[in-house]
């Protein structure tokens, strides 16, 4: 794993400051190129051939490249350019990599299994190439103000570059909904991400850019569905994770496995144990015992017999953790479990790994979230109801108001919940059923917080919903909720102590396989998972297959409420606030009083706040 950074110009020293803001991200070497029209920077986390012949950037022919991921069907690719003639002085993916860009152009990457963010310039054609691996799972970054073109793997690299970045309000109203920034938006103007499965190609002569996708989930979506019988689909499923599971072992360096003892971390860690052997796997937990997965999976490793290490994490190592947070999440970053995740990324390369394996992307392809049939049975139970009727009780609600329905209800978290069902009283879609109970700020309290709102669509639902639902959810997840929360949150997380994170669950066939699988094998007779969990019943007992789902989180209101209440009182000054002119002073008093007087409230709140203020006073103000 490494980090890249580049600009349409020659500027040495700022060239060295970008590299240096992401040194954490390869801090085995580090290598420039520059010319008059276009510089490269790379850092290397050495993985594969730690010896100087993968330094980059790396030059072939008319061809330049830095390169940031793992490409692991590299042997089989390299075999057949071989066939064609080319020869290779390393034993690394990234000369496999520029020569097969060589031998077939943006055809190559068809030909890729694994996570990658490439940048390749062109000298003869006087353009570069960037390329993001299908899912996202490496994070790429591109500014374009009609002059200056920059990229880079984070967006500490384009700081160092313009000094006067502004905030994209858009991008604001993202992080506030749902607590990351989604899309192809970043907190600055100007500044996007590539989308995943996409290509941008600039021109350096007229400045000029285009962006193409390569590849994407939703044709395998309109595909016909497998007629297989059940025990088919479960047997082609475990021969596809043990394969893509059996790839992401590919290293010169030791490898361990994040595992919570949940189905997805499960069956990871249960299929690499029987295949490959000898896996070392790593556990949070914590004292609170309703977020605690660690007895879990200590059983979990127990039983598979891996080499097993757990910590447990305290709130002082938290605030430890949070003093960083902002320099590891460059921009507004409101998933809590990046927290655990940084600990755990910590703990894995203290005990000598270098490349660790998540689970991530089980609950988007198999339909794990319980937000999918809570979602599901709440709309069933509005779409009852007339259309003009729910018009009807969404007005009276409003007219009521929240203030007045509390002194006849008393509920825990009421006001966010009457906000949140008056909302959806209001919507007469899936999808807006779906946005409005993902959502951690309503849209009228967003209205109020910064003055502004946005309506926000992810058209990929509309084609899972043609087969359920639920599906549509999964599909909305899979292109916004994976991508720009997950994926992000692990990236930076493993980054921060400069080891490598890989998704095998992530594997891009084993999606096009579950988008032909009938819905009804991914939640069936009220069991998520299904097809998954018939493959882990093979490696073990049900005993250890069945429990409730807890996801990775914290005890976010234990802590906050409690020894971690200070950082409110030090970051929501009234004053300052009011100075920056960003977000409403006064609402975010209430809030915070709601706390402090020990009344319901809704804990994401505060902490998307408290992330956006711990940001803004490092990198704006």
């Amino acid at each position: 794993m490494c980090g890249i950074v580049g600009f349409n110009s020659k500027k040495t020293d700022i060239l060295n400051n970008m590299l240096k803001s992401i040194k954490h991200r390869g801090p085995d070497d580090n290598g420039v190129f520059e010319n008059d029209e276009f510089s490269l920077g790379h850092v290397r986390l050495s993985i594969l051939d730690l010896s100087s012949y993968g330094h980059q950037p790396m030059s072939f022919k008319n061809l330049v490249m830095v390169y940031n991921g793992e490409i692991y069907n590299f042997k089989e690719v390299r075999s057949e350019l071989e066939s064609f003639g080319y020869s290779f002085e390393s034993q690394t993916d990234s000369e496999v990599i520029l020569k097969a860009y060589h031998k077939w152009g943006i055809k190559a990457v068809d030909k890729f299994i694994g996570m990658f963010a490439i940048a390749i310039y062109d000298k003869e054609k006087r353009e570069i190439v960037l390329i993001r691996d299908r899912v996202g799972v490496k994070p790429l970054y591109y500014y374009f103000d009609g002059k200056d073109f920059i990229f880079a793997s984070e967006l500490k690299p384009i700081m160092e570059y313009k000094k006067d970045l502004q905030i994209n309000k858009d991008a604001l109203y993202e992080f506030f909904q749902f607590g990351y920034i989604s899309s192809n938006l970043s907190i600055f103007e100007n500044c996007h991400k590539v989308p995943p499965g996409t290509y941008l190609t600039f021109k350096i002569q007229n400045s000029k850019f285009k962006i193409k996708e390569y590849w994407s989930i939703i044709p395998y979506f309109k595909k016909p569905k497998f007629t297989k019988s059940e025990e088919e689909l479960v047997d082609e499923l475990e021969k596809l994770l043990i394969d893509a599971f059996k790839y992401r072992m590919v290293s010169d360096v030791s490898v361990g496995v994040f595992l919570s003892g949940g189905i997805d971390s499960s069956i990871v860690t249960a299929i690499l144990q029987k295949h490959y052997g000898n896996i070392h796997t790593f556990t949070i937990g914590f004292k609170e015992a309703k977020y605690n997965e660690a007895n879990w999976a200590k059983k979990v490793a127990s039983y598979l017999g891996t080499n097993h290490t757990e910590k447990y994490l305290s709130s002082d190592e938290a605030k430890e953790i949070l003093k960083n947070f902002v320099n590891i999440y460059d921009e507004p970053f409101g998933d809590s479990s990046g927290i655990p995740t940084t600990l755990v990324s910590q703990v894995a390369k203290d005990n000598g790994v270098k490349v660790v394996l998540s689970a991530d992307g089980g609950d988007e392809i198999f339909c794990g979230y319980e937000r999918y049939w809570y979602s599901y049975n709440i709309g069933k139970k509005i779409f009852i109801l007339p259309k003009i009727f729910r018009k009807l009780l969404a007005f009276s609600m409003n007219t009521v108001g929240v203030n007045n329905a509390s002194k006849f209800i008393k509920m825990k978290n009421f006001e966010h919940k009457y906000n949140q069902l008056s909302e959806m009283f209001k919507n007469n879609t899936w999808g807006k059923i779906y946005e409005q109970i993902i959502h951690n700020f309503k849209s009228s309290e967003i209205k109020i917080l910064l003055g502004d709102e946005q309506n926000i669509t992810e058209h990929s639902f509309y084609i899972g919903e043609k087969e359920h639902p639920m599906q549509g959810m999964m599909l909305w997840d899979y292109h916004r909720y994976l991508p720009d929360a997950i994926l992000t949150k692990t990236d930076r997380a493993t980054m921060s102590v400069s080891i490598e994170g890989r998704e095998p669950l992530l594997d891009h066939r084993i999606a096009e396989f579950m988008a032909q699988v009938p819905f009804k094998y991914k939640y069936k007779d009220g069991t998520s998972k299904y097809l998954l969990r018939k493959v882990l019943q093979r490696y073990l007992p049900n005993d250890l297959i069945d429990r409730p789902k807890m996801g990775f989180g914290i005890p976010m209101f234990e802590w906050f409420s409690k020894d971690l209440r200070n950082l409110f009182d030090i970051y929501f000054d009234e004053d300052e606030i009011k100075r920056q002119g960003i977000l409403n002073a006064k609402y975010i008093k209430k809030e915070h009083d709601k706390l402090k007087n020990n009344r319901p409230i809704n804990i994401n709140k505060l902490w998307f706040i408290l992330v956006f203020e711990m940001w803004y006073k490092k990198y704006v103000k």
